[in-house]
């Protein structure tokens, strides 16, 4: 397929009322837009020297990523980045918040591979929302981190903050420390809290309230659902789909 192509496909699992919220030019769209044949893909959920490297040896001609080129505090990295991929002739797509809202994004995609039953949302933007909470049967804290863990293909840090069976667990996969999501994890009356990300008030917070704090990594807690994302893509053209593999760091 032509990019044109891949791009109405990508676009094609969001409303027009996402796309337009979240529309300015930093959430989702092309690095080094090029109108060429696409007939292998990359997904990661971070674009890094690395993944374009394994791109390239791997000759997919276009990187798909959930995160767009880290900008802000990372200085160079951003520019490196961009001109590795006008020096291969890669395409970069990246969605990150209509991804992260979707059914099919991150949170929904952990919480799924966890077998939760989901029966409500927090981390609410606007009319959108990141998290979810969902309920399974009765385990032991120790229990449940084992099977984040396995999922995660990691390790995970936990910090007990009550000697509850976990049930009910609240989920904001990559960045969720914030101090609302927590809040309404509490309010709906979770056992424990998932995310990718911590802070300080994060824990001191948790420790508050009583809620178990369970730590994954940013990276690997959105996997799920920039995979899910790139399938997606793939069963509404034939195309091949490659998982660049990142390294865990956090």
């Amino acid at each position: 397929m032509d990019t044109k192509k891949f791009e109405k496909i990508a676009l094609s699992f969001f409303s027009p009322d996402t796309l337009t919220f979240f529309n300015d030019g930093t959430q989702y769209g092309f690095n080094n837009y090029l109108d060429k044949d696409i007939k292998r893909m990359g997904y990661s959920v971070n674009l890094t020297m690395d993944i374009i490297n394994q791109a390239k040896k791997k000759n997919v001609e276009l990187i798909l990523t959930h995160h767009n080129v880290w900008e802000d505090d990372h200085f160079e990295m951003r520019e490196d980045c961009l001109q590795l991929l006008k020096k291969y002739g890669i395409i970069h797509f990246f969605n990150h918040l209509p991804l992260d809202t979707s059914d099919f994004g991150p949170t929904y995609a952990l919480a799924k591979d966890l077998k939760l039953k989901i029966i409500g949302r927090i981390a609410k933007m606007d009319d959108f929302y990141f998290g979810v909470v969902g309920e399974c049967s009765p385990q032991s804290l120790s229990e449940f981190k084992d099977k984040v863990e396995k999922v995660l293909y990691h390790q995970v840090r936990v910090w007990e903050n009550n000697n509850r069976e976990v049930k009910r667990i609240g989920i904001v996969s990559g960045s969720g420390k914030d101090l609302a999501s927590l809040h309404e994890a509490h309010l709906y009356k979770c056992d424990a809290y998932l995310t990718g990300e911590k802070s300080l008030s994060t824990l001191l917070y948790a420790k508050h309230v009583g809620l178990n704090f369970i730590l994954g990594s940013h990276t690997f807690t959105e996997l799920g659902g920039i995979r899910n994302y790139a399938k997606m893509i793939q069963d509404k053209n034939d195309i091949e789909i490659i998982e660049l593999v990142e390294e865990w760091m956090e």
